[in-house]
């Protein structure tokens, strides 16, 4: 299966582009969601964990990315990428008029590993024309 995608219309980001100008863009889009239901009955054909199982161990994987996280840990899962949670801030003139509420929101980043970095330079593509473009065309 491809990744879909669309043509979006917008300014013209490129370096020296005129006032105004704009290009078409692609934009990828999800056509479904995995749910923890589907997931869990996907890994059971691959092992011999039932469901149950595999929920418990990904709760309990949560519950450790959480705690460390939280600790500023980064957190490494093999193959598969690592987690670490990352924060910007404002400025400030001076290092005695900084203060913890110039600190921007955390969010946690990911970092593919080698066993995902693989199905990105895999990718496929497949535009989605909506029927009334197509028609028109």
């Amino acid at each position: 299966m491809a990744l879909i995608y669309t043509l979006v219309k917008r300014r013209d980001m490129s370096k020296g582009a005129l006032e105004g100008a704009q290009l078409y863009y692609a934009q990828t889009s999800v056509t479904k969601r995995l749910d923890l239901n589907t997931i869990c009955s996907r890994i059971e054909k691959y092992c011999t964990a039932s469901r149950g199982e595999i929920i418990l161990v990904l709760d309990g994987l949560i519950k450790v990315m959480n705690e460390a996280l939280a600790e500023g840990e980064s957190v490494h899962l093999g193959e598969f990428g690592s987690f670490r949670m990352v924060a910007g801030s404002k400025g400030a003139s001076t290092p005695e008029e900084f203060e913890v509420s110039l600190i921007k929101k955390p969010r946690i980043v990911f970092y593919p590993g080698t066993m995902l970095i693989g199905t990105t330079q895999n990718a496929k593509f497949e535009r989605y024309v909506p029927k009334k473009d197509a028609e028109s065309a």
